[in-house]
Parts: structure tokens; sequence; C-alpha cells
């Protein structure tokens, strides 16, 4: 009774402060959650390095200065590969549009080779169709050239949240496993179930970055295929490209395949730039819908199909990083769910009814 007084006070102060906290740390929520993520998966190597070395503090620099520069490496690679490529892209497209008096012209001609090509199979208005192609074209440029200065703040933003992930992870490394055991002091469940519920968000990010592995190579192994069939030049480079790419959400691999199957279209090689489309959209984006919930279902023990369903509707609530948070929540609740059914009494039942036998031991 006499803690009830200032135990309400704190709890008040905490209500009201909590929502300026939030706004604080907003900016930075994408990058403690990647960095969680990261940490969460290379976790066991520190500890083995630690053990190794013994010297704690020096494991975990070296960890996180060795993610960081793996991570930058592969990313650095896929960048200076896809700049090449685009770029020689660019140059075979320029020297056809001379070719052909411009790009309007080229845009003209290429509209115009569609449009007869569809009007010989279907009966249908060549000049409606040609008016709705070149507009539609014009359109994707225009928002190409419009979003070169969101690309750019992009690029920054990426440098800065760059730097923070590498210092979240470093201290998540050192100290997340004693924040998580001050944590867990804080609330009022038994030790059995705050385990359990850690336990279940660590094996759902195990899970997930397990299916976005299995997803980069499939996709990845795919596009090397898909490439090498139409003759794309640097075929694996390019799927691996590609695989890279998967992780992106909403986006994904036709980052890559889309702008080969655009760039085939415009040098009339109709019939690569269709297959590329078919494969792309129906072999190569399949496998992130089927594969990677029957791997992160397979380990969380939870149906597939719900999550698939999570996963797409956490990336349309949460954005990129809602492919995580998605099966993460849905793994969370399942967790929740089975210790209130275990703390719950059966109907008929009352909480006297539940005593253990070593609890009544223990009050006699």
């Amino acid at each position: 009774m006499r803690q009830r007084g200032p135990l309400i006070f704190l709890a008040v102060a905490m209500a009201a402060i909590l929502p300026f906290l939030i706004q604080i740390a907003r900016p930075f929520g994408t990058p403690f959650v990647l960095a969680s993520v990261i940490a969460i998966v290379v976790y066991p190597v520190k500890e083995r390095l630690a053990r190794r070395i013994h010297r704690d503090g020096l494991a975990t620099g070296v960890t996180t200065l060795a993610t960081v520069c793996l991570l930058a490496i592969v990313l650095a690679i896929a960048g200076f590969t896809l700049t090449r490529e685009l770029s020689s892209a660019y140059d075979t497209l320029s020297r056809r549009s001379l070719e052909q008096g411009g790009w309007p012209a080229l845009v003209a001609d290429t509209a115009d080779k569609i449009v007869n090509a569809v009007a010989t199979r279907l009966p249908v208005n060549k000049e409606a169709i040609r008016t709705e192609l070149i507009e539609r074209m014009k359109d994707a440029s225009g928002f190409l050239l419009s979003n070169l200065d969101v690309a750019v703040g992009g690029l920054t933003t990426a440098v800065i949240n760059t730097l923070l992930v590498t210092v979240f992870l470093y201290f998540l490394l050192q100290y997340g496993k004693q924040w998580i055991a001050q944590l867990a002091t804080l609330t009022p469940l038994e030790p059995r179930t705050t385990s359990s519920i850690v336990q279940t968000v660590h094996d759902s990010v195990v899970a997930n970055v397990n299916g976005m592995f299995a997803v980069v190579v499939s996709q990845g192994a795919l596009l090397i295929f898909g490439f090498w069939f139409v003759g794309v030049r640097s075929a694996v480079l390019w799927g691996a490209v590609g695989g890279l790419a998967s992780v992106i959400p909403l986006v994904g691999a036709p980052l890559v395949w889309l702008p080969v199957a655009i760039a085939y279209l415009l040098m009339g090689a109709y019939w690569k730039a269709l297959f590329l489309g078919l494969w792309g959209s129906l072999v190569v984006g399949s496998v992130d819908n089927v594969l990677r919930p029957i791997v992160v279902g397979a380990r969380e023990r939870q149906n597939p199909m719900l999550i698939g369903l999570a996963a797409i509707g956490g990336t349309y609530a949460f954005g990129p990083l809602g492919i995580l948070l998605g099966p993460l929540l849905v793994s969370l609740t399942a967790a929740l769910v089975k210790e209130l059914r275990r703390l719950t009494p059966p109907v008929g039942e009352t909480a006297v009814d539940q005593v253990r036998p070593e609890d009544s031991a223990v009050k006699a």
C-alpha cells in the first residue's frame, strides 16, 4: 500500500514522457531494427571469437567491422557492376538513337513496330494503340527524370543510415544480452515465459534471414539462366545483382531484369524481350511468394500461407522493414497467445484448481 502512490506517479510520468521519446527515436528506428537483425545473426560469431581471443571488447569491434565491410563490399560490387552494364546499354541505345534521328524518333519507331506486331494478330485500332504507347513511354521517362533528385537524396540517407547501423551494431553486440536481461526484470512475467518470448523473436529473425538468403540464391540462379539464354553479356554478374535486388520489397528482381527487357524491346529484339518479361514475372517472381513462406514457416512452425501474407501486409504497413516485421509480429502474437492459454484456467476451473503440487508443498 505504501508503494502504490509512488508507483502511480512514476507510471503517469512515464506515460507522459513516452510520446516525446517515440518522436525522438523515430528517425533512428530503421537503422536500429537493421542493426538488431544483423546482431542476432552474427552474435554467435562474436561469441566464438571472444572465447578464442579472450577479449570481449576486441571481439565485438572486429565482428562489427568485418560485418559492415563485408556488406559494403557486396553492395559496392553490385553497384559497380550495375553502373557499368547500364552505361554500356545506354551507349548502345544512344548509337541506335543517333541512327534513327534522336531519342524521340527511336521511341516512335519502336512504338510503330510494337503496334504493327499487335495489329497483325488482333483486331485493334493501330493509331489509338500508338498514341497510348507513346504517352506511357513519355510518362515513364518523365517519372525517371523527376526522381533523380530523390535518388541522390536517398544515397545521402543510405550513407547516414550505414553509420548509424554500425554504431548500433557495436553496442548491441557488446551490451544487447545485458539489456534483454534488464528488460526482462521489469516485466511481471515468469522467467520461463520471458525466455519463451525472447526465443520466439530470435527464431523469427533467423528464419526470415534464412528465407531471404534462399530467395536471393534462387532468384539469382534463375536470372543467370534467363540472361544466358537470351545472350546477355555478363549474365552471371547481372543475375547476381538481380538476386541481391530481390531483398528490396515491392521492387526486387524486376529492378534488374525489367530494364534489360526494355532495352531489348528498344533494340527490336522482341522475342528476347518477351521471354525475359515472362521468365522474370512468372518464374523468377513466383520464387519469393513460394520459397520464402516455406523456409520461414518451417522454422517458426507457422503456416506458410500465413507467413507469406504477413510479409506482404507488413511491407505495405511498415515499408521495406515490414518483410521482417510482419512475420515477426505474427510469430510473437502466436507466442503470446500460447502463454495466455497456459496461464488462463480452462472453462469450469479456477486459478485455485490449477495450483501445482509443488506450490502446495511450499505453502505447507
